[in-house]
């Protein structure tokens, strides 16, 4: 087949998570021999040239980009990449109700959600969660969409390293739903060692972190790493925190699972799904529970080295990049 993806809102970060994705289904495809391009606006696509076009994310030029490729090509894959911090009402009303764009021109990326992901054929998400809220929020019947994990970008190593006692987390630092700065404040309070990586936006999100941490010789800011870097983190890391308030999969947990880390982990949304018993889960708002979770984690291995084994077994770029032409081929 040959595919095209195309990511409907702009990318300030290099290490965004739906970047990423796209990289990795490029990747995967391609090495199963399929022809796959990043769509960009700086060429010239010959759009019915495609056996399928990705549409990834709403948001951004999602409405253009769907109306307009519905009159070229009918075979649209929607990926919606919807990380839901309400509830299901909620969001299906400012989906559905909230804003005119056809009168009015008054609207928003949730009523361009609801608006154009009916020009999809068929719709991608990542665990059980995004497609119920895809089909409820949007009204679109479930058999239209097939659910398709996410894949580490690195391979899991062969066996597990000799660890160092300390807890690693890896983000868009300053964005709020990471939860970053209760995760700081649990090494504060129980006294153990966190290592921070990613990108920061600005002098304000650096003075934002610099005020955080700089009384505290406990925690470290390692600043934006390479993805040699991140990896040799992972290898390290005796413990990877994820205490997200929102998260649609948590890629870097899966990574750092892959390498061996014990994983503590949200229980709130998807990504535990992903871990099937296998991560240590905390309420993302209490800092104790937080603290109380790594420290034990630091102390005792609880899922480590079955966790390795279950995600060489479910996540590789092979295996679900398989599930994702066949989901692919439905059309």
């Amino acid at each position: 087949m040959k595919i095209g993806i195309i990511k409907s809102t702009p990318t300030i970060s290099p290490t965004g998570g739906v970047r990423i994705q796209a990289l990795m289904w490029k990747e995967g495809l391609e090495g199963l021999g399929h022809i796959c391009h990043l769509i960009n606006m700086w060429e010239e696509n010959n759009w019915n040239s495609y056996d399928v076009i990705i549409v990834m994310e709403y948001g951004g030029n999602f409405r253009s980009w769907m109306k307009g490729l519905s009159l070229h090509n009918e075979n649209i894959v929607f990926a919606p990449i919807l990380d839901p911090a309400w509830g299901k009402k909620k969001y299906k009303f400012f989906a559905k109700y909230w804003g005119s764009h056809k009168w009015l021109g008054l609207t928003s990326r949730f009523r361009d959600l609801y608006d154009c992901a009916k020009y999809a054929k068929l719709y991608l998400t990542r665990s059980a969660q995004e497609t119920e809220y895809l089909s409820y929020c949007c009204d679109i019947p479930k058999e239209k969409i097939i659910q398709v994990p996410l894949s580490l970008r690195f391979t899991p190593i062969p066996e597990m390293p000799t660890k160092e006692n300390f807890c690693f987390h890896a983000s868009r630092l300053c964005s709020a739903n990471k939860n970053v700065t209760r995760l700081i404040q649990a090494a504060v309070k129980y006294k153990f060692p966190l290592v921070l990586a990613g990108y920061l936006h600005g002098e304000k999100e650096k003075k934002w972190l610099y005020d955080l941490i700089h009384e505290h010789v406990n925690i470290q800011y390692v600043g934006t790493i390479t993805d040699d870097e991140l990896c040799d983190y992972y290898l390290r890391a005796k413990v990877f925190a994820l205490p997200s308030l929102t998260e649609g999969v948590g890629m870097v947990a899966l990574e750092a699972a892959g390498y061996g880390c014990e994983v503590v982990l949200t229980n709130v949304g998807a990504p535990k799904d992903y871990f099937q018993g296998r991560a240590t889960l905390v309420n993302p708002y209490s800092i104790d529970e937080i603290g109380q979770a790594v420290v034990s984690c630091l102390n005792v291995s609880k899922s480590q080295p079955e966790l390795l084994q279950f995600i060489k077994d479910n996540y590789t770029i092979e295996a679900c990049t398989k599930k994702l032409v066949k989901a692919l081929k439905t059309i």
